[in-house]
């Protein structure tokens, strides 16, 4: 008589494992269709009371892909990718400034490379069907496990796995960004010139997307305190843009889904040592505070509260 419960018990487990193995996979493939999906549509943008429009072209696969992103209206700039690399184009150095700022988050590639990480931190739930750009979706939401974190709600095109549309969310369920396409076709502009930019000025910005590969070991204690689910993914000293030949220590975080840069260098001597917090861009916030003589300055889709708690936890080895 306590060999059906058991087998049931088993039946259940292996039911369990099997579905969370056709979660990482539809992650998998969504991530794929948002990289390299071939396309050709418009999409809208909104945040902060914004709205901007967006023309994406993109064909090729791999390291092979060329895509291209043109702004409609606002300042005019160009995101070309080719492979993993991008680079800006503008008119002028504020549109330049513009569009790297922009570049922090190209839709319809929302999610990491390593999607098997996504589960340390956050819950899939498929939340029902809905139409976008005349085409049907389903409703995906990345649901995190606690109430310091976004909700990522993405309507993927079922037989392409394509996020139509892509919203954040608050702890509270308040929209803070939207990505929305407009209409889309899923094959690529055959004119070449669609894909080459005709802007003037130029700025690379590097890799495009959330790498896989993790710190070793040793340089995981290098770090911290961090919050449940997040981890080290670099370090290494960096000079920043725009301050002469100072460097400063730059480390990348991940809970699976967000990634954060968090910059440590030696606390101005004049300061106030005031903690900051504010957004930066759509989702993606900044925040400030200080360790000692060391001041940490955190960027990534973080709340600003979640941000400076995080910078007041952690501790990093030597600092």
């Amino acid at each position: 008589m306590r060999v059906v419960p058991l087998i049931g018990v088993m039946m259940l487990g292996a039911g369990a494992a099997a579905h969370a193995e056709d979660d990482v996979q539809l992650l998998r493939n969504v991530g794929n269709a948002g990289l390299q999906q071939q396309l050709d549509g418009t999409y809208l943008h909104q945040m902060n009371g914004m709205l901007e429009t967006f023309r994406i072209v993109r064909q090729g696969q791999g390291d092979n892909v060329r895509e291209k992103r043109t702004s409609l209206d606002g300042p005019s700039r160009e995101v070309v990718r080719q492979g993993n690399e991008l680079t800006c184009y503008a008119s002028d150095k504020r549109a330049l400034m513009a569009c790297r700022i922009s570049a922090m988050r190209l839709f319809p590639a929302m999610l990491p490379d390593d999607v098997e990480d996504i589960s340390r931190s956050y819950v899939l739930k498929r939340t029902g069907h809905d139409r976008v750009a005349q085409r049907d979706c389903q409703w995906l939401d990345l649901q995190p496990r606690d109430q310091q974190r976004y909700t990522l709600r993405l309507c993927i095109e079922p037989t392409s796995y394509l996020p139509l549309k892509a919203i954040t969310l608050t702890p509270r369920g308040d929209a803070v960004e939207q990505f929305t396409f407009t209409n889309v076709e899923l094959v690529g502009a055959k004119d070449k010139k669609a894909y080459k930019p005709r802007l003037a000025q130029k700025m690379p910005i590097g890799q495009g997307r959330m790498m896989g590969a993790g710190a070793d070991e040793a340089a995981q204690s290098d770090v911290t305190g961090l919050p449940q689910g997040f981890r080290l993914l670099r370090s290494a000293q960096r000079v920043l843009p725009g301050a002469g030949n100072k460097q400063v220590r730059n480390m990348v975080l991940s809970d699976g889904l967000v990634m954060l840069s968090v910059f440590a260098e030696p606390a101005p001597s004049d300061n106030a040592k005031l903690e900051r917090a504010g957004n930066l861009h759509g989702a993606i916030n900044m925040a400030t505070s200080y360790q000692n003589d060391v001041r940490l300055t955190a960027v990534g889709d973080l709340p600003p509260t979640a941000l400076i708690a995080l910078l007041k936890g952690m501790h990093i080895k030597g600092d």
